[in-house]
């Protein structure tokens, strides 16, 4: 007998996907985009599995798994996602999802989850999942968290012709052979990530966990207790003893995204860390042995960090044991072609599409382009020729600068030069571009950063002092 398995997912390429490659394993597929019309389909159908993405316009993810867990106790729950992080995977999975995983994955490894699911004991099923590559994993003590974000830059190589980027290569090797930390820096989006993953896969900690904390994303009041756990009752919250990411990556490497964003309280407990092979979780006076390679990215200028007094100079020399710098790619222009023919690939495999190639119009544009958004940019932009070509074996123009999509960017970027300012101060004229590119983002102080080529940190600090000045 046929198992049959519920897809839900408003990403039609993808859905198409996971439609035929569980249908030739010979599970009988029932395909939804629409999580409305899915969860009207169960109500007059029994189902063995729901497999739902978790961000949708209609449903959340979170809404089709407690719809599911209530009225069909007995069909299991298999979440998908771009978004993956550890609150929510936690969450998902304590309310009853048999597993969760991020985009973009494998077909080889979406059938492993899906059998899994179905060779397991009914008993074992309403169980946390065991320890496998690109899930959410149970430390030793029960607590779940989830393993470093799998997004694209992660699962990508770090490739290029340019001395630079070999160079870099060529030094993988030596700087993974070792526990030392590494300190990657970086323009946002030019594969930092890429090479910190790179560290840990060929290092003799390959097969322990990769635990990735954006330390720009967490709240600053949860740093702390993400990093290091923390005990029931250490403050308000916390209802139950909780376990952290250094747990979680024992035996394992941590990466540390966006270090500079930490305050500096915590990275004096980092500097313990270091120095000591030690940690204390919040509300705890016993010292908790990390067994943890530390790697460390950061976007940001560090001496200038420093110098405001926004990083600890002790911290920088304990974790600049092997110092990296990733070069923009519009320093390295003729990796320009190299990764675009790898993201050609990479995305036609991915969708299961007919080989492609870029015609040298568009090749020749590519080359041309300043990239402010590096190869995350370059990534994105050929992600969408994919998408729009799938039925041509050539890429073009068009499909890359289609007219549906806006130009806004390039026409705020225009205005903001050509804006007829009155007589005023620099700094008066800073803050007046800051506020009208933060009135573009609706408010987005990164997004509004990127747009004027600083750092949100720059953005914030100038509000910051123009509220003490209005005081």
């Amino acid at each position: 007998m046929k198992h049959s398995i519920l897809v839900v997912d408003d990403d039609e390429l993808l859905l198409g996907f996971m439609e035929e490659i569980l249908t030739k394993e010979g599970f009988k597929v029932h395909a939804f985009e629409s999580p409305v019309k899915a969860t009207e389909y169960l109500e007059k159908n029994s189902v063995d599995l729901v497999i739902t993405d978790v961000k949708m316009n209609e449903m959340t993810g979170d809404e089709v798994l407690a719809n599911v867990k209530k009225n069909y106790p007995d069909t299991g729950v298999i979440m998908i996602t771009g978004f993956g992080n550890i609150n929510h995977a936690v969450r998902a999975l304590h309310k009853g999802a048999f597993d969760y995983m991020t985009k973009p994955f494998k077909a080889k490894e979406i059938l492993y989850r899906v059998n899994r699911y179905f060779n397991a004991d009914p008993e074992e099923r309403d169980k946390k999942p065991k320890s496998v590559a690109h899930s959410p994993r149970e430390d030793k003590k029960g607590d779940l968290v989830s393993p470093v974000d799998n997004s694209d830059e992660t699962e990508n190589k770090f490739i290029g012709n340019d001395p630079q980027i070999k160079k870099l290569m060529r030094i993988i090797p030596q700087i993974a052979r070792n526990t030392a930390p590494v300190l990657i820096q970086g323009e946002s989006g030019t594969g930092k990530e890429v090479f910190a993953h790179q560290i840990h896969v060929n290092s003799n900690r390959a097969q322990g966990p990769y635990i990735k904390i954006n330390c720009a994303n967490l709240p600053s009041e949860l740093v702390e207790s993400t990093l290091f756990g923390h005990l029931e009752g250490s403050f308000t919250g916390a209802t139950s003893d909780r376990q952290g990411a250094f747990d979680a990556a024992e035996g394992g490497t941590l990466l540390l995204d966006e270090i500079t964003e930490i305050k500096l309280n915590v990275q004096a407990k980092l500097l313990r860390v270091l120095q000591e092979n030690e940690f204390y979780r919040v509300g705890s006076q016993e010292p908790v042995k990390a067994d943890v390679r530390i790697l460390a990215t950061s976007n940001r200028n560090i001496a200038e960090a420093i110098s405001e007094k926004q990083f600890r100079e002790d911290l920088y020399y304990r974790l600049n044991v092997f110092p990296v710098e990733i070069p923009p790619l519009r320093d390295r222009k003729t990796d320009i072609p190299v990764l675009a023919n790898y993201f050609v690939e990479h995305y036609s495999t991915k969708y299961g599409l007919e080989k492609k190639e870029l015609s040298e119009e568009l090749l020749n544009h590519l080359v041309q382009q300043e990239w402010r958004g590096n190869v995350r940019e370059l990534n994105n932009k050929i992600h969408r020729g994919i998408i729009l070509a799938q039925d041509s074996d050539k890429i073009t123009m068009e499909h890359i600068n289609h007219e549906m999509f806006s130009s806004v960017d390039d026409n705020l970027n225009k205005e903001v030069l050509a804006t007829d300012l009155p007589l005023m101060s620099i700094e008066d004229m800073e803050l007046q571009l800051i506020q009208k590119a933060l009135e573009h983002t609706q408010g987005n102080q990164k997004k509004a950063a990127k747009l004027l080529g600083i750092s949100d940190r720059t953005i914030r600090n100038k509000l910051k002092n123009l509220e003490e000045d209005e005081d």
